[in-house]
């Protein structure tokens, strides 16, 4: 049932991203994971097309799910640095006050309240390190890590900000690092979608078709997590991953 009415489906696929926890907290599933909001940003060069040639990414924190500020070369050969990843206060807080949700505001507040007192990371550290990189002389200073000649003057404009929908697990008080579906012949969550999600969306649908040629659906109402360390076949890993 939706505000357009009501629909039926032989099968219900959720990649509904920063809600995606919701709904399938409706169809049964996701009862122990719950969305987090982070808030991206990039920085955009006016150097000339061409300045960078190619993508450049810093070695990984594996603490934590976020890659941290890397070069990214656009299609019209401009560069951007970034993103960040600054906790959110509400799901879709993109500028200021705009979408604010009251209710949406205290869970957030209570769930990174919670992450600050007690988490297998270091939440608060993250959190205090991504806020300082609303500033674009910080920004600009960690990009130049990774590359010579690098600067401030060259990377004055924010782009568009996005919303990274973080999955958190309550019960363990962590963020998930990999994909998390939960479904059964009826429907099917996908409730953590990490980078590069898009790349891996035609695998994920073969993986689906898979699962209902079985005629099991993804374990039949059991958490199927395709992540490292869970138990995933290797039909499944090459779908995934390509190996």
């Amino acid at each position: 049932m939706t505000p357009q009415g009501c629909f039926t489906a032989n099968h219900v696929v959720n990649a509904a991203g920063l809600y995606a926890d919701k709904i399938a907290l409706d169809f049964g599933f996701s009862e122990r994971y719950r969305i987090l909001p982070f808030k991206g940003l990039y920085l955009y060069s006016d150097e000339p097309p061409g300045a960078f040639r190619t993508n450049i990414y810093p070695v990984p924190d594996l603490r934590n799910p976020f890659l941290g500020v890397h070069f990214t070369v656009k299609g019209d050969g401009h560069a951007k640095i970034g993103p960040t990843a600054i906790p959110a206060l509400w799901r879709e807080q993109y500028r200021g006050f705009d979408n604010f949700k009251f209710g949406e505001f205290v869970e957030v507040l209570f769930r990174e309240a919670g992450l600050m007192m007690s988490s297998r990371f270091d939440f608060q550290k993250l959190a205090l390190e991504e806020v300082r990189k609303y500033s674009k002389p910080h920004l600009v200073a960690l990009a130049s890590r990774l590359a010579h000649g690098v600067k401030p003057e060259h990377y004055t404009r924010w782009g568009e900000p996005g919303i990274r929908a973080q999955l958190l697990d309550i019960k363990n008080r962590k963020l998930e690092m990999d994909f998390v579906i939960e479904g059964d012949e009826h429907s099917t969550h996908l409730l953590n979608a990490v980078s590069p999600g898009w790349t891996c969306s035609i695998p994920l649908r073969a993986l689906r078709r898979r699962s209902n040629r079985e005629g099991n659906g993804l374990k039949s109402r059991k958490a199927e997590r395709v992540q490292a360390g869970a138990p995933v076949s290797a039909e499944d890993s090459s779908l995934l991953f390509g190996r």
